[in-house]
């Protein structure tokens, strides 16, 4: 069970600690010096389950981080609006009129605006007899490329529900 060993002089102790170990001991500390498979696995599956469940609450974050550029432009949008109803009697039929400018945007045509995200579009329709007396901006993108759906958003000033 044990090794021998040569008697050494009294109070002398051996080099390494190892060789006063019994085989067996030495035998399995030297081989748990890695994982195993089956360790490797375990903790790989692991990490599989918690990155499906991250995945989805990452990409949903990710949507709502991209659907502020539209809140934000909307809101800029009907602000000015506000203001040019204000000086002019009627809303503005186009970006330029009403002082509109996207940061980071791309103007395509007088009512329409490229975002980082989303584009922007402006209409103006006539209400109760006042021309551009109505106006309404929608911001669409494709924020999932490949899914088939579109992301929409619409702000409109006066809205007519007819029976």
């Amino acid at each position: 069970m044990f090794e021998s060993r040569e008697a050494s002089a009294p109070g002398a102790r051996s080099a390494r600690p190892e060789e006063r170990r019994p085989s067996s001991i030495r035998r399995s500390l030297s081989s748990r010096a890695g994982l195993t498979l089956i360790e490797l696995l375990i903790a790989l599956a692991i990490m599989g389950v918690l990155a499906s469940i991250a995945t989805p609450r990452m990409t949903n974050f990710l949507l709502r981080a991209k659907r502020s550029e539209a809140y934000m432009a909307l809101s800029g949008v009907h602000t000015a609006q506000t203001a040019y109803l204000a000086e002019v009697g009627q809303y503005g039929n186009t970006f330029a009129a009403i002082g509109f400018e996207l940061e980071g945007g791309v103007t395509i045509s007088p009512t329409q605006i490229d975002g980082n995200e989303y584009r922007f579009e402006l209409q103006t329709f006539d209400f109760n007899g006042i021309p551009d007396g109505n106006f309404s901006v929608t911001a669409t993108a494709d924020l999932v490329p490949g899914d088939a759906v579109l992301d929409i958003l619409m702000i409109e000033n006066n809205i007519i529900v007819k029976e």
